[in-house]
């Protein structure tokens, strides 16, 4: 599989918008603190189509997806939100065929998935810009005078206007602190001029007629879940949690698909705290459309499980032929540039996974299940009542399996490995509860997580020997040394004796909460 074009760049957007009155100029701000020198720019014609489904799955979510001709950024951008500003993505401008290139779409994938986008709105900028230069000349802020001309393109209708914008430009401020200072010093410079924040956050919310993208006529209302008078419901409790859960799926998918560091990792985490929570809690459900979402959740696990297992074979590779100090290439070269190299076979097995119809149906159904949930009478009961129950009852089942361990005399292994999941699914049904009962749910999910972390080090130790075993076999018959695979094995073994022996501290901790 032919790997995605990433974008040319990426940057921090970090503007504020001002509508301005007829006649209005952009006054001398020489004397903002830091600006050096200003700089005036000549016009630039900017021309934008902007892209969305039918069901304005982008609009919604605050994101947006445009072709612009003109200026010094024309080409692709996608922007979203981010923790401060937005985060804009830029690919090159390419042929103008009408429809966004699938490469470009690979970030908002998981919101529009296979639906198809179209024109939404076409908008006709003539920006004149001026730089406000520190004293090395770099530039600090732009501050752009837009005048606007925007079209519907689906309900029909133009709109034109002018507007200010105030953007921060590389050699801004390095701290949120200074950002906002330096804004709203050049707001208190231009508000006697005639600017005001505008009421509409982005173009294409105005070309639209509205303030907000949310608010796009058209748009989908954010899901809700009743509750009734009296005590908190479990659904009410429960619902928001795996609502929070699928949005974080989503927010991974990009990462994951572009390999960013950790992304894997972290995708493969919420699959299975989303396939733990709606097991643990599968009576306030139809239990035949849990069952159906965790099975097709494992699925995904699965193909992230395999990308992820080479990641964490390569890495502990390299830790442990660095803790042992040895200068053998041949073991570096068969442990640790063999695994990287599996782990890219593997990761464009993943992005086919997400790039597949079956996966973008498990989307809609993730979403369809949070919006309209098939809940169970028993859902409508108190959630402290619910809650208590369903941590006992997992709790019991982490003591029951590390029980079966002690009585098992073959098939330790993977006796182990049941009790690890066991603990993991507890720790995230406790996590899930932690805001109605917050104490005795941070005690369990405590103890869930240190039977997870220990008995997962044990099986990573174990199953890293396994693979230094075979690894020194195939070394062998090729005539290399194998001395240091002894070396590794031993220290690999080490390591998951020691955590067994941790496990048995966490799971007297399960014991005394079931016992309670």
């Amino acid at each position: 599989m032919t790997t995605a074009a990433q974008p040319s760049h990426s940057q921090s957007e970090i503007e504020r918008k001002y509508d301005v009155v007829e006649g209005a100029s952009v006054p001398d701000l020489a004397a903002v603190d830091g600006v050096a020198s200003v700089e005036s720019r000549e016009p630039v014609q900017l021309e934008a189509v902007y892209y969305d489904t039918d069901a304005l799955d982008l609009a919604v979510r605050r994101i947006v997806v445009r072709r612009r001709t003109g200026g010094g950024d024309a080409g692709w951008h996608i922007k979203k939100p981010a923790a401060e500003g937005r985060t804009e993505l830029h690919w090159p401008l390419g042929d103008d065929t009408g429809s966004v290139p699938d490469e470009i779409l690979e970030p908002v994938r998981a919101w529009v998935r296979d639906r198809k986008l179209t024109p939404l709105a076409r908008i006709s900028t003539r920006r004149t810009a001026i730089h406000l230069l520190d004293a090395d000349g770099n530039g600090v802020v732009e501050i752009a005078d837009d005048e606007v001309t925007a079209s519907d393109v689906r309900r029909g209708g133009e709109r034109s206007w002018r507007e200010w914008e105030v953007e921060l430009l590389d050699s801004a401020p390095d701290t949120e602190e200074g950002r906002t200072a330096l804004l709203d010093a050049i707001e208190a410079l231009i508000a006697p001029a005639g600017a005001r924040p505008s009421s509409s956050v982005a173009k294409v919310a105005r070309a639209l007629g509205v303030d907000s993208l949310t608010e796009v006529p058209g748009a989908p209302a954010p899901a809700t879940v009743a509750n009734h008078a009296g005590p908190v419901t479990a659904s009410a409790v429960l619902i928001p949690v795996i609502g929070d859960l699928v949005d974080a799926l989503k927010l991974a998918d990009p990462d994951s698909r572009a390999d960013a560091d950790d992304a894997v990792h972290r995708m493969r985490t919420i699959v299975r705290r989303l396939r733990s929570v709606l097991a643990a809690y599968r009576s306030l459900f139809d239990g035949d459309s849990t069952d159906d979402l965790r099975e097709r959740l494992s699925t995904l696990g699965n193909v992230l499980g395999d990308a992820r297992d080479l990641e964490v074979q390569r890495l502990r590779a390299e830790a442990l032929l660095d803790e042992l100090g040895t200068a053998d290439t041949d073991a570096r070269s068969r442990l640790v540039d063999a695994a990287r190299s599996r782990y890219v076979t593997a990761h464009d097995r993943l992005r086919e996974v997400l790039s597949a119809t079956e996966y973008y149906r498990l989307l809609d159904d993730l979403d369809a299940f949070v919006a309209h949930p098939p809940l169970s009478p028993r859902a409508s009961k108190p959630a402290r009542k619910v809650i208590q129950k369903v941590l006992a009852s997992e709790t019991r089942r982490v003591a029951k399996r590390a029980d079966a361990v002690s009585a098992a005399h073959d098939d330790l292994e993977s006796r182990l490995h049941a009790v690890r999941r066991a603990g993991r699914r507890l720790r995230y049904a406790a996590e899930a509860a932690s805001a109605i009962e917050s104490r005795r749910a941070r005690a369990t999910a405590t103890a869930g997580e240190r039977v997870q972390d220990t008995l997962g080090e044990h099986r990573d130790c174990v199953l890293f020997s396994s693979h230094l075993t075979s690894a020194a076999d195939r070394a062998e018959a090729e005539g290399e040394k194998t001395a240091v695979y002894a070396a590794l094995a031993e220290l690999s073994l080490r390591g998951g004796t020691a955590a067994l022996a941790e496990s048995a501290t966490a799971l007297t901790e399960i014991r005394a909460l079931v016992s309670r």
